[in-house]
């Protein structure tokens, strides 16, 4: 969604030039122009302005600047789930979603640090700082990031930070169009293990090589999610490309050392490497004017083996998984977006948006979604609500599993 802050600016400069120009005409005296100084001048700063000013310090010695960085999202959801047509649990309420606060610091030799901790999802998954825990739960991201003006080297980054793969995760949270992403990329994805990444262009392919520890340290009362002896290694590929003026199509790979998934001892901690041995997406991002579509078909295989028995749904390790994601958009006015979405997953655990007790494995699962995004200014601040249907079996029997969930959503971030 566009600012119309800025078109005020360029109109507003572009009349005040003309007016200065064509004095002349009031004044009868050619080059000269006469200014009323008693015309009221209009201010034409906006609320969104705010998110613009996050600096808290520029200079021009080896540090170049400091700002700070952040994000919340909180959810309204209303859910049922039916087995076999028989309700079987609900969730109702209001959820922090994510709270993340961070700094970036820009040094001298275009070398960034880039930090931002989870304060509190709530019942999200973490604590929460008003009621009980520490004010950080973990980092979410810590990397050194280096973009040299040298075209022939786009980037390094070394540190914690998200392992991209599929067109879902690979878009921040601060801006995807649905208010959780499909199950079949929470499966596959969803991970921010440390590692060191470069990214470069060859004969006008955009591309990125990665090596990675897929394990941190599980204590979570404090900032100490670093890389431990649990963890094993992980390599990751992406590669993108335009196909016409309005397709890009992408490629994606991730491996994971976990034994073909037989051993639970390779297992990646949880939010630290994926569950599957080996990871496949290929995805496309088109855009015709105001419509937008977005695609993802994923395969995976070798499901990591449980560290210790697991329920009697159980998923197998070395189980295989397969899905696709189609996403198209509209975008209704410059303010105004529908969003529609139907993923498919083979076999996995259930979609994200319910918070009951406990979430199924599935298989054969479906997912319908629906909704709208207005952008109060831009994905800087924005309403989003939708509805999602889901339907599927629970893994390795003959029971349905279907669920409905309404969902509204405020996500702001600077």
């Amino acid at each position: 969604m566009k600012n119309n802050d800025r078109m005020t600016k360029l109109l507003t400069t572009a009349s005040a030039a003309a007016f200065l120009a064509g004095g002349s005409l009031v004044a009868g005296d050619y080059g000269k122009a006469v200014i009323d100084d008693k015309m009221p001048i209009e201010s034409s700063w906006t609320i969104c302005d705010i998110f613009d000013m996050n600096t808290l310090y520029e200079g021009d010695g080896f540090v170049k600047s400091i700002s700070l960085n952040g994000r919340y999202h909180g959810q309204a959801i209303s859910q049922q789930e039916d087995l076999n047509d028989t309700l079987d649990n609900s969730y109702h309420g209001w959820q922090h979603r994510r709270f993340r606060l961070g700094m970036d610091i820009e040094f001298a030799g275009d070398v960034t640090l880039k930090t931002s901790a989870n304060i509190s999802d709530g019942s999200g998954g973490g604590r929460n700082p008003l009621t009980s825990g520490p004010l950080f739960n973990n980092w979410d991201e810590f990397y050194i990031d280096w973009e040299p003006e040298d075209n022939a080297l786009s980037y390094i980054q070394i540190g914690k930070q998200k392992q991209k793969i599929t067109r879902e995760f690979s878009t921040s949270s601060k801006k995807i169009l649905t208010i959780e992403r499909a199950a079949i990329t929470n499966e596959v994805a969803d991970k921010k293990p440390w590692g060191v990444t470069f990214g470069y262009e060859l004969m006008g392919i955009e591309q990125e090589v990665g090596a990675w520890i897929t394990g941190a340290g599980q204590d979570n009362t404090g900032l100490n999610n670093y890389p431990d002896g649990r963890s094993n290694g992980s390599l990751s590929y992406r590669a993108s490309t335009p196909i016409n003026d309005s397709t890009e199509v992408f490629f994606d790979y991730v491996f994971v050392n976990n034994g073909n998934g037989l051993d639970p001892n390779k297992n990646a901690p949880d939010y630290y490497g994926a569950n599957y041995e080996h990871t496949f997406a290929i995805g496309t991002e088109s855009e015709w004017g105001r419509l937008g579509l977005v695609t993802d078909l994923i395969f995976a295989l070798n499901r990591e083996a449980e560290r210790t028995p697991g329920p009697a749904t159980a998923i197998p390790g070395g189980n295989d998984t397969w899905g696709a994601v189609i996403m198209p958009y509209y975008n209704i006015t410059d303010t105004l977006q529908f969003v529609t979405r139907y993923a498919y997953m083979g076999e996995g655990e259930q979609q994200r948006p319910q918070r009951f007790n406990r979430r199924y494995n599935v298989e054969n699962y479906h997912t319908f979604y629906a909704g709208l995004n207005y952008y109060i200014c831009d994905h800087n601040l924005k309403l989003m609500a939708g509805y999602e249907h889901a339907t599927g079996d629970l893994f390795g029997s003959n029971i349905d599993a279907e669920s409905g969930s309404w969902m509204v959503g405020l996500r702001t971030y600077f």
